[in-house]
């Protein structure tokens, strides 16, 4: 049986062999070249190569700028932190802000203080930071003094009515509920799961363009017919106009988003029999940009959506978009609606704005779900851009790595 301190003294001693790599901009192709074609089925791998060619054609970045922080133990791979360079606007300037895309440890060094070391790097490099996270992460990054900006609110339509509402699952939900009333608590989450899947699976295709088409009537206007042309560098209409504070995309930003993804359609990389902690292909994913014009030929704007297969279910993400103050207030969901109906999908997720024309009645709140995502900033000094921003900083939709994962 082996004590504690024999333990902790392992892992001091394996922490000691670890050394951390900044790797620039201009060698990342190269480095995930070359892990990808050495790693054997399973291996830990820090960035696959359509991610790291991607990275080379960001519009915010150098060739010099660090990329990726790398922990390696000897030749192996045990860790890694991403940084992207993005910028932010504030006081009618443009600053660099670096968002740490990623952050992994190698299933053996979890545990061991790795992730902290790799905080303590990205810190060491001193720039303004910026990352968005979940709960446990969150946590480790509020430990060495990142604070937390405004949250930013979202929206899910969900489209999947008989899934989510089967008198089953509801007649679950109920007994859960009544029986934690005796202090008796119950797991019905995977059954939960597995119901909805079956309900969605019998009845989706009946009730999701019955729910489309009473939403497109619902916001639909006789005398208006919009329509959308697919085309592979979007153009704006007009001139964005000044917002506060907040991480700036601008048109050049999201047409490399279009022409380089990040993620890949199932069956298309070459990495997806390796660990890669982030996500390297999915089902059915697709970018896409669509230039928006009325019936008269009036131009209107562009909108971008992110299509894929998540748990059995497809997905439609509405990223960026941009049309004139004059557009109507519903454009939005009407687009998207339109986009749902031609993939077949099952949720429609994207900014609050999305579901503003459905209000607050009984439709909204079986239909709508609201969502929040924390951003935290580490201002490299007490009077840096972001420092000076974070108090009044604004989170979009699209922000640094959301729009590609």
């Amino acid at each position: 049986m082996r004590s504690k301190g024999s333990v902790i003294i392992r892992n001091v001693m394996l922490l000691e062999s670890v050394h951390i790599e900044r790797v620039k901009l201009k060698d990342l192709p190269a480095l995930a070249e070359t892990v990808i074609k050495a790693a054997a089925p399973g291996s830990f791998i820090p960035i696959t190569k359509h991610r790291a060619a991607a990275h080379t054609y960001n519009p915010n970045a150098s060739p010099v700028d660090v990329a990726l922080l790398l922990a390696k133990a000897g030749e192996r791979n045990v860790g890694y932190f991403g940084l992207m360079p993005v910028m932010l606007r504030h006081e009618g300037e443009l600053h660099k802000v670096y968002w740490l895309t990623t952050w992994a440890v190698a299933p053996e060094y979890l545990g061991r203080g790795l992730g902290s070391q790799l905080m303590e790097a990205a810190l060491a490099l001193d720039v303004d930071l910026a990352i968005v996270g979940s709960k446990p992460a969150r946590r480790v990054s509020s430990k060495y003094g990142f604070s937390e900006a405004k949250s930013l609110e979202y929206v899910q339509i969900d489209l999947g009515l008989a899934g989510r509402y089967n008198p089953i699952s509801l007649i679950l939900h109920l007994m859960r509920k009544a029986l934690s009333l005796f202090d008796v608590r119950i797991n019905i989450e995977r059954l939960d799961l597995a119901l909805g899947r079956f309900f969605d699976l019998i009845f989706a295709p009946v009730l999701r363009p019955l729910l489309t088409n009473w939403l497109m009537r619902r916001v639909g206007r006789p005398a208006r017919s919009v329509s959308m042309q697919r085309v592979q560098q979007v153009q704006a209409v007009s001139e964005s106009p000044a917002d506060g504070p907040g991480f700036y995309r601008s048109l050049e930003v999201i047409n490399w988003m279009l022409a380089h993804p990040w993620v890949l359609p199932s069956g298309l990389s070459e990495s997806e029999h390796l660990d890669y902690s982030f996500t390297d292909a999915r089902p059915g994913f697709e970018l896409s940009g669509w230039q928006v014009s009325a019936a008269n030929g009036e131009q209107l704007g562009f909108i971008c959506f992110q299509t894929s297969l998540i748990d059995g279910r497809r997905v439609v993400k509405v990223l960026d978009h941009q049309f004139p103050p004059s557009a109507p207030g519903d454009l939005l969901l009407e687009l998207a609606l339109q986009h749902a109906r031609r993939v077949r999908a099952d949720l429609i997720e994207g900014s609050s704005e999305l579901a503003a024309p459905l209000g607050s009645g009984v439709p909204a709140r079986l239909l709508v779900r609201r969502r929040q995502r924390v951003c935290q900033v580490h201002p490299r000094t007490a009077d840096s851009p972001l420092a000076r921003a974070r108090h009044q900083l604004e989170q979009t939709y699209c922000d640094g790595d959301m729009a590609f994962t």
